[in-house]
Formats: C-alpha cells, sequence, structure tokens
C-alpha cells in the first residue's frame, strides 16, 4: 500500500504534537491525544520532552479538576457534562442577545463583562477557526476600541485550539456562567435533559 494505506500506522509526531495542542486544556481531549502519542515516549529529542511536558499538564488539570470538585461540594454545586452536538445549534443564534451586564469605559466607551469576551473567543473558534483579522485600535468615535480589542483579545488567544473543544467551552459557560454577575436578568435556555 501507498501513503495512503495502512489505516493510520504512520506516526507523524508533528501531527500528534498538533492533535495535543489543538486539545487546549480540555481534560478527555487531552487524555486521549495523549494516549494516542504514547508511542512518544521512544522517541528520542524534543518531541518526547513536548509530549512528556503535554502528560505534565495533564496531570496539573486533574488535580485542578479534583479541587474544583471538592470546592464544588463545600459549596453544593453540581456541574454536568452538556451534549455539545445538541445544545450548540440551540444556543449559538441568541448568546449574543442576552442581557449582558455593561460597565462604562473611559471617554463614554461601554464594555461587557468577561464572561461575554470569553464566549464571543470560543464561539469565533468554533465556527471559524484561528483568528486572522488585524487586532482593532481605534473605534468610530475616535476613541480606543476596547469592545472590538475586547473581541479580538478573546478569540486570538484561542489560536490553535479545535472546533470541537471550543464548541464543547462555548456551551459550559453558557450554561455555568454567574447570572447574577453576568446578565441583568437571565433569559437563557436550560440545558436538554440528558
Amino acid at each position: 500500500g501507498g501513503p495512503a494505506g495502512g489505516g493510520g500506522m504512520t506516526r507523524d509526531p508533528e501531527k500528534a504534537l498538533a492533535a495535543i495542542r489543538a486539545a487546549g486544556d480540555d481534560f478527555e481531549t487531552l487524555a486521549k491525544c495523549i494516549k494516542d502519542a504514547e508511542w512518544l515516549e521512544q522517541q528520542p529529542g524534543d518531541q518526547r520532552q513536548q509530549w512528556r511536558a503535554a502528560k505534565k499538564k495533564l496531570r496539573e488539570i486533574y488535580q485542578e479538576l479534583l479541587a474544583q470538585a471538592e470546592e464544588d461540594k463545600k459549596k453544593g454545586i453540581v456541574r454536568r457534562a452538556y451534549d455539545t452536538e445538541r445544545e450548540f445549534p440551540r444556543i449559538e443564534g441568541g448568546w449574543e442577545e442576552l442581557k449582558w451586564r455593561v460597565r462604562a469605559m473611559p471617554g463614554g466607551a461601554t464594555k461587557k463583562v468577561d464572561a461575554f469576551y470569553d464566549m464571543y473567543g470560543q464561539f469565533q473558534q468554533a465556527t471559524r477557526g484561528d483568528c486572522n483579522e488585524p487586532q482593532p485600535v481605534w473605534a468610530a468615535s475616535g476613541g480606543l476600541d476596547f469592545e472590538g480589542r475586547s473581541k479580538w483579545d478573546a478569540w486570538n488567544k484561542l489560536s490553535g485550539l479545535s472546533s470541537e473543544v471550543a464548541k464543547k467551552k462555548f456551551v459550559q459557560k453558557y450554561f455555568e456562567l454567574e447570572a447574577s454577575e453576568c446578565l441583568y436578568s437571565d433569559t437563557r435556555v436550560e440545558p436538554l435533559a440528558q
């Protein structure tokens, strides 16, 4: 068989490491990518070091998740897994129209809460991939473009993250954002029953 044959038997270190990078800090996705690339442990050099660094990052994420679960238990917070493929289409159209809290900025400009920009970045990464737009500086009013800059920063910092992980983070953020801190009134849809 030619290069296309072999059912994924070709071990491409760059592809494996790109998949690890695209997993970001999503525990399940990262764990799978690291497991799929275990063979890198046998490759001396920089690629093995990158794989080991990812494995160390996975352990740190696991510790953070354990600490978060402990914190949640104390506070009575119940987190859940969402069906991203079913939820994303339900919420992608109306999230920007939620009644987001706004704060005043210098020069009479306004800016929404950080959660809005987090979701904006996740949404753009999920639907359009890496940010390739120039960084905005000035608004039409002549003042600094706080809104444009915040949106750009939120999207640009997710560069390299896979669409699947960005969608998952977007859905989770939508359902778990602190309504009293982020919204004037909570008009979000309820998550689907599991």
